[in-house]
């Protein structure tokens, strides 16, 4: 007998705050070096729940009047009984095209790998119950042919438009549609594969004065992603009163949670805690909610330099 599941790629509630891991056209768009952490574990109260890490690292690199990114990615994300792991690797290229000092478009690319595992010791098959001894008698072979370990290449593209007050984005991830399968046994195993995730995102940046950087300013936004049958969209913004940041947002649709984020910006780093609160039939006592922590460090933050003026990328950091 097949089962057939459906699951969708990890996600961050903090999606600007590993901007590299949204849209690979965020590749270098920062001042210079930048490093993003993040951590988040999704429906604490639940056994086997996910954990997800991420990290990311991308710089600026200028050649005359254009300006390129270059990063490195990594995605950890484990679940389940099984420990079900991945590991996303992955190379981030974009180039910057000015159309004039206040409008700015960038094309990005990203290329790697998807290695997963799982370990078929701490999972248990109907045929590796004895049925006439139960559950407690010792475990029958199983008749799975497990595969522990599996690498499959991944490609995603991106594009993000922005002035000084607005931006919007657009990327269309694992083009390459990865195999998924653990095992060969299934009649459907080679039909196995994550299917494309497309993103599309905009948002504001209003000030509370004339200043283009004023350091007072909300910022409404929206997150729309399309993968498989699955759509979702996370509607709200952030108020900023530098250094701290609060924001909140409706992740909707099938109405799945209310988010409510902190952060503070001191210098070159950036920290933020969110925490989703579960609305979906699952419930929160259930689920026990989802907590998220990013840390984003920008080095050339802060440092006093004399800048050609250029239209500033001005989206949030959390």
């Amino acid at each position: 007998m097949g089962y057939e599941l459906q699951a969708q790629d990890p996600q961050f509630s903090q999606f600007y705050a590993n901007q590299v891991l949204l849209n690979p056209a965020f590749t270098g768009s920062a001042e210079g070096a930048r490093l993003a952490l993040n951590y988040r574990s999704q429906w604490a109260a639940i056994p086997g729940h996910f954990k997800t890490f991420a990290a990311a690292f991308d710089i600026p690199v200028t050649f005359g009047p254009t300006r390129h990114g270059l990063g490195l990615s990594f995605m950890a994300d484990q679940a389940g009984a099984g420990n079900l792991t991945k590991l996303d690797v992955l190379f981030n290229y974009a180039y910057r095209v000015l159309i004039n000092d206040d409008h700015a478009i960038r094309f990005g690319i990203s290329a790697g790998f998807q290695q997963a595992s799982i370990d078929f010791f701490n999972l248990r098959f109907p045929n590796q119950i004895d049925p006439l001894r139960g559950p407690n008698a010792p475990l029958l072979p199983s008749g799975e042919q497990a595969i522990e370990s599996r690498i499959n290449e991944d490609v995603s593209l991106g594009i993000v438009y922005y002035n000084n007050f607005m931006w919007a984005g657009m990327g269309i991830h694992h083009l390459t549609t990865p195999r998924q399968q653990f095992t060969t046994t299934s009649p459907n195993a080679r039909d196995a594969t994550l299917p494309m995730r497309i993103t599309a995102f905009t948002g504001l940046m209003i000030p509370f004065t004339r200043d283009k950087l004023s350091s007072r300013s909300i910022s409404p936004s929206l997150l729309f992603k399309y993968q498989g049958p699955f759509m979702q969209l996370d509607l709200g913004g952030y108020v900023n009163f530098d250094p701290v940041v609060f924001g909140v947002y409706f992740r909707a649709f099938e109405p799945d949670a209310i988010i409510g984020l902190v952060g503070v910006r001191k210098g070159m780093f950036s920290v933020g805690y969110s925490y989703d609160y579960t609305i979906s039939s699952l419930t929160n006592g259930i689920s026990g909610g989802s907590h998220e922590v990013s840390l984003v460090i920008e080095f050339e933050k802060g440092i006093t330099k004399k800048r050609t003026p250029k239209v500033n990328m001005n989206c949030p950091r959390f």
